[in-house]
């Protein structure tokens, strides 16, 4: 079967959820892939819209602004060393960043489970865009005050795994994106897969903004302006990647840390991760992973209890219900109309809701 005839075939298999991502072009993107495995067996790679307005036609392999999808990677990086035992998860994180203590004492007992958790304390997001560059934004990320005390609430801090690319730096003395890349984009034989993409590659990558403080369209450009600052490398944003890369990453979870081209983690700790750590009234977190919760999500309302994902910014999700075996990678450029979150989030429920019916459907077809 040729690749146009297979994506006809794919895009009939699952009717109802290519329907409902059709129907958000113009209006919630113009640009989106759709990526649904089940039991590791690609049935679907559906392209949707155009990588800019006016421009060519997005296909299966077109990169995305990964935004805060690339924490998960970020943390099986980590959490790879984890498995070396080069720290210990309850280790502080004063011990390895100590200008991280300050003259706050609770401080010293924020650990690497907390930063991984999103219950160190950190507040959510502080902007550092118009103040500072480079290293100095993690020297501002050090100072910045606790907003509640470590262990006690879960509140998604991108602050947090800032500190989680500086931990992954200094135990290894190498850089976040080679670290990255060698521990998780090698493992999972992944393709135009990265940080800062060159600029031969930009004009295939999918725009996200018209950024007015940037005075420009954004494309392979990061789009999160605290990443930005510090040269486009960061543990909580900055990755660019196609939509079967990040599926990927789910598919070596659901796997027990196996992936295609080698092992990214121990079974033990890839099933650690996608355990309940953390939990607050509408959340419950693993270790860089977001985990089902009763809410409605951006998973929708029929993935199952044990589901675990993560969601980006600029309008990518990753979500795997491994009682299902089913893996659902959706990239969009969501931020090219708005920065509201709430299109996006009726966006991400109804396409899962529609595969998960589709899935249902072929099952029993």
């Amino acid at each position: 079967m040729s690749k146009t005839a297979g994506a006809r075939s794919a895009r009939t298999s699952l009717a109802r959820s290519a329907a409902v991502i059709e129907s958000a072009l113009g209006r919630v993107c113009t640009a989106a892939v759709l990526h649904v495995r089940i039991d590791g067996k690609v049935v679907a790679d559906l392209p949707f819209g155009v990588v800019t307005p006016g421009g060519h036609p997005v296909v299966t392999e077109t990169p995305f602004d990964l935004a805060s999808l690339t924490k998960i990677f970020a943390g099986t990086a980590l959490l790879s060393l984890f498995d070396e035992r080069r720290f210990a998860l309850d280790d502080s994180i004063v011990s390895l960043i100590p200008e991280f203590g300050g003259h706050d004492a609770r401080r010293k007992s924020v650990t690497f489970r907390h930063l991984l958790s999103h219950t160190s304390g950190l507040p959510a997001h502080v902007s550092f865009r118009d103040e500072v560059a480079g290293a100095a934004v993690i020297a501002r990320v050090c100072a910045t005050p606790l907003t509640s005390m470590p262990g006690s609430t879960v509140a998604y801090s991108d602050l947090g795994f800032m500190l989680v690319g500086t931990a992954i730096e200094r135990l290894t003395s190498r850089s976040l994106s080679e670290i990255v890349t060698e521990r998780v984009l090698e493992p999972l034989r992944a393709v135009d897969a990265g940080f800062n993409p060159p600029l031969d590659v930009r004009s295939r990558i999918a725009c996200t903004e018209r950024d007015s403080w940037r005075g420009r369209l954004l494309q392979g450009e990061v789009h999160d302006e605290n990443c930005w600052a510090m040269g486009g490398v960061s543990a909580h944003a900055g990755l660019f990647a196609r939509a079967a890369t990040v599926a990927d990453l789910g598919e070596a979870y659901r796997d027990g840390g196996l992936a295609s081209g080698g092992r990214a983690l121990t079974r033990h700790t890839s099933l650690s991760a996608t355990r309940e750590w953390a939990r607050s009234a509408d959340e419950r977190r693993g270790l860089a992973w977001a985990l089902r919760t009763d809410q409605r999500q951006s998973c929708g309302s029929l993935f199952g209890p044990r589901s675990f994902g993560h969601t980006g910014y600029t309008g990518t999700s990753l979500w795997v219900d491994p009682d299902r075996g089913v893996t659902v990678a959706l990239l969009t450029n969501r931020v090219y109309f708005t920065r509201d979150p709430q299109p996006v989030f009726e966006l991400r429920g109804a396409v899962h809701d529609a595969v998960v019916e589709d899935v249902e459907r072929l099952g029993t077809a």
